[in-house]
């Protein structure tokens, strides 16, 4: 039944060109013919080793002709074939032979050692080895034709689906159910015989190999096979051969989309806003007409695919409204199709509407199931693509098909035009203690935008909803920023201010290396559950023999020196990321650095700490400057005494004058009344222990954050004759406007960047407090995520230590509640500062003097906490 056409096709155009394979520098070319004439040939084989109609065949190997072949002739006489992800291990590959009871089994170089020593069946290898060789099978029996497809509607394909454990689920597709689909998907009249299909995902998956397989051969279309992902590459062969359809995932035509948009902002800015509005002029004509002119607006973009390709085929995952939107606006037609692989596997498609699923296909009935009140439920299919059965699994396959449906577990709902639309898994629904339901994938989607992150999974734990991060390191790079947790953790709350608390992320775990995922790119949440809860433990890999010889580099060896006495792993390669695998925070970065100006004898530019994120980054770095005309023979002495005796630089000294006149004077005094009456009536604001604040600088001041009404509430209540003295460390990101840059200056506040400047704000720090000023410093560095005291940097032991200042520790509660992360509005709220004995540093060192501070803090925090229950 699934050759019939290709067999129709054959007959009418035998010398057409039916598959194209890239090795090395040229296409190797199959016409219809060829193909048909191996088909037989190992159909012939197959049958004179013993493979009878019924019996299992296993083809495991990387996409290559030979596996298309392989596929046809096994179902050509009514065998089963069972296609292995070539990704699959050993134990895998073992498990689901066993499983399946494969007779045979076809297989690459590649995957040869993947199969099981004691395999006690027929081996057919597509490359030279000691088994049954492909290529000669060809010759072997040239004479050979296959009689008109007489099989039946029987059993064609088990199918494992990824993420196979000790209990393995193939999914049955019948000869009818491939032949269906084909069938309804050939009546979508998207595709003929004059296109060129690029097949560049994994032909196991049914998607793939309906779509690059089964659907082009029945066309009479042409297959173009390249085992490369690599965009450069893709859009080569795409202009080489004429590829007029591209299928993939949707993880592709964001990588895409990505890649055309990068390239229009390094244009010139009006260059930029020419092409937003003939973005915007080109749907406005698509709504009002149906007529895209993209293809003639941006040339240049259509160029690089070439004059023959038109369609873009999405399926596998969700297709991100605005890449589907945009590709669109520029001239692109993409078409997006859903289905599982227990549905053959398309089940709808959507040409018009963004982030929907869109309508059933020819044949195949689609309902939600038990609709509530929203008319959100499960969706369910109905039609002859849908599967005979899970493999020697009733019970399991009892629990999915329900008088003829097939409940797929996606949760969605049908808007008036009848499109579909997908929120989530029911699976992977998560559901808070409160009632509330998150629908992971939607929720991830909106903190996707956050450019610093690259890979998202949300998951729920104690503290209700936590994420795993995967950060964007070439952004951050590009940026200047070296501290990725924070950078993180503060865009997350800026974004959520416009979230219901309940979708607010409590808890993050950044890891370094990508999440894992399916070969189609969706997300194995039950794996980044694991790897959350073991703390995010890296994976034991391989070191590259480049890494090997980098580390090996005398540059390598001095700077090996440099790092172990700040990190706790024992052995250090290239890849380990400063932050995520070593344990380097900002001041870590910049002792680092003073540790290689040491070793090094040179001085480092400024921006250094923020350009290098790896070992390997910092050995590259540093080969580069010492190559360039740097001076390298003086050997320079640097520690925190040196670097705090040394004024900041006159552009430092410049941006922020020191010296107060009457204006800044006036302002804040101004600003602290109006903050007084504030805290008065919406604050309850109530302080004490002010008598432990010295009249007259110099002195620290350090208070737990929880808000930012932290400072606030410290200017508010201490004595006007101390505020006029004191200066506040706030981050760039509050104030490095324009506008924000005045205030700072009016209010005494001394922007810090914590990645690319901090070196700068401690020497600024220590030129305050050397002029007989106070300076109030929050120790924790950032904002606490849900009202717990975090640990203190080091940052104030080191400025307490050096200049011998004393430290005031300070207790605050109450501004959590009134304006916690998140929270655009502030809600009333009693809050409380509490001013301890100043802390003198004496003998104590940098990591003493903050231990102390911290459990005075804490103590202060506990003694409020018991007045206030009284």
């Amino acid at each position: 039944m699934i050759l019939t056409r290709f067999q129709e096709t054959v007959s009418l155009h035998p010398d057409r060109i039916a598959l194209q394979f890239k090795e090395s520098d040229r296409y190797v070319q199959h016409t219809y013919r060829s193909l048909l004439q191996q088909v037989a040939s190992v159909a012939r084989l197959l049958y004179e080793k013993g493979v009878m109609k019924g019996d299992r065949v296993a083809v495991l190997s990387e996409n290559r002709p030979e596996w298309i072949v392989a596929y046809l002739a096994v179902v050509s006489f009514g065998a089963v074939v069972v296609p292995l992800d070539a990704q699959f291990m050993e134990k895998e590959v073992a498990l689901l032979l066993a499983s399946s009871g494969a007779k045979a089994v076809f297989v690459s170089s590649a995957c040869r050692q993947k199969l099981p020593g004691n395999f006690p069946h027929v081996i057919i290898s597509f490359d030279p080895e000691e088994d049954l060789l492909f290529s000669s099978v060809s010759k072997a029996y040239a004479d050979v034709s296959i009689p008109p497809c007489q099989v039946g509607d029987v059993l064609a394909a088990i199918l494992y689906t990824s993420g196979t454990t000790g209990d393995p689920k193939g999914v049955m597709l019948s000869q009818s159910n491939l032949a269906s689909n084909l069938d309804s998907i050939l009546k979508l009249n998207l595709f003929d015989h004059r296109d060129n299909f690029l097949c560049i995902l994994p032909l196991h998956h049914t998607y793939s190999a309906i779509a690059c397989m089964l659907l082009p051969l029945a066309l009479g279309a042409k297959v173009t096979i390249l085992n490369s992902l690599k965009g450069p590459e893709i859009l080569s062969c795409i202009q080489e051969t004429g590829v007029s359809v591209l299928v993939g995932v949707p993880q592709l035509f964001t990588g895409l989309r990505r890649a055309i948009f990068d390239e229009i902002q390094k244009k010139p800015a009006p260059l930029r806003l020419l092409v937003k509005l003939l973005l915007g002029f080109n749907r406005l004509v698509r709504r009002s007409t149906g007529v895209n002119l993209g293809k003639t607006l941006f040339k240049a973009v259509h160029a690089k695919f070439g004059p023959q390709f038109r369609l873009g085929a999405s399926g596998g995952a969700r297709l991100e409204p605005d890449v589907h939107r945009d590709m669109t606006n520029i001239g692109f037609w993409i078409i997006e199709g859903y289905g599982l692989t227990e549905t053959s596997p398309l089940c709808t498609f959507n040409l018009k509407k963004p982030g929907s699923i869109g309508i059933p296909i020819p044949g195949v009935e689609v309902r939600i199931a038990d609709p509530d009140a929203n008319g959100q439920g499960e969706l369910a299919v109905r039609g002859p693509n849908v599967m005979l059965g899970y493999y020697k699994k009733p019970e399991e396959t009892a629990a999915v098909l329900k008088d003829g449906w097939f409940f797929t577990g996606d949760l969605g709902y049908r808007d008036k035009d009848g499109y579909f639309f997908i929120t989530g898994r029911s699976k992977e629904m998560i559901v808070l203690p409160t009632g509330k339901k998150i629908f992971p994938e939607e929720l991830e989607k909106v903190f996707k935008q956050i450019p610093a992150i690259k890979e998202i999974c949300l998951i729920q734990a104690e503290r209700g909803l936590e994420a795993v991060v995967v950060p964007d390191f070439d952004y951050l790079r590009r940026m200047n920023l070296s501290n990725s947790r924070e950078t993180i953790a503060a865009e997350i709350e800026d974004l959520s201010r416009d979230l219901p608390p309940y979708q607010h992320i409590r808890g993050l775990k950044i890891f370094k290396d990508p999440l894992p995922v399916t070969r189609l790119g969706k997300l194995r949440r039950s794996l980044v559950r694991e790897l959350y809860q073991r703390g995010g433990e890296r994976a034991k890999k391989v070191v590259q023999e480049i890494d090997d010889a980098l580390l090996k580099d005398p540059v390598a060896q001095k700077l090996l020196v440099c790092l172990e006495p700040f990190s706790a792993k024992k052995k250090i390669v290239s890849d380990d990321n400063l932050e995520l695998d070593l344990g380097f925070d900002s001041l870590g970065r910049v002792e680092l650095i003073v540790g290689i100006e040491e070793r090094f004898g040179i001085s480092l530019p400024d921006s250094f700490g923020s350009e290098v994120f790896t070992v390997k980054d910092i050995v590259l770095k540093l080969k580069e400057l010492l190559a360039g005309p740097m001076k390298t023979g003086e050997r320079v002495q640097r520690s925190w005494t040196n670097i705090l005796a040394q004024e900041p630089s006159a552009d430092l000294r410049a941006s922020f004058p020191v010296e107060r006149g009457f204006l800044r004077n006036t302002a804040l005094y101004f600003f602290k009344q109006v903050l007084n009456l504030t805290f008065r009536i919406y604050g309850q604001l109530s302080v004490r222990g002010t008598e432990n604040l010295p009249a007259q600088g110099p002195y620290i001041i350090a208070p737990n954050h929880l808000s930012l009404a932290d400072a606030p509430a410290v200017i508010a209540r201490i004595p006007w004759k101390i505020v006029s003295q004191t200066f506040f460390l706030g981050t760039t990101q509050y104030f490095a406007g324009i506008i924000s840059a005045r205030i700072a200056k009016l209010i005494h506040v001394i922007p810090v960047d914590m990645d690319a400047r901090l070196h700068g704000a401690m020497q600024m720090s220590a030129h305050v407090l050397r002029r007989g000023n106070i300076l109030c410093v929050f120790p924790e560095g950032s904002r606490s995520r849900d009202g717990s005291i975090k640990e203190f940097k080091k940052g104030v032991g080191i400025i307490a230590k050096e200049l011998n200042v004393p430290v005031v520790p300070v207790a605050i509660t109450g501004t959590y509640e009134m304006l916690a992360t998140g929270m655009r509005f502030p809600r009333l709220s009693k809050i409380r500062v509490s001013f301890g004995k100043p802390l003198h540093p004496g003998d104590l060192d940098y990591d003493g003097i903050v231990k102390k501070l911290r459990e005075d803090v804490i103590a202060m925090l506990e003694e409020d906490r018991k007045k206030q229950k009284i």
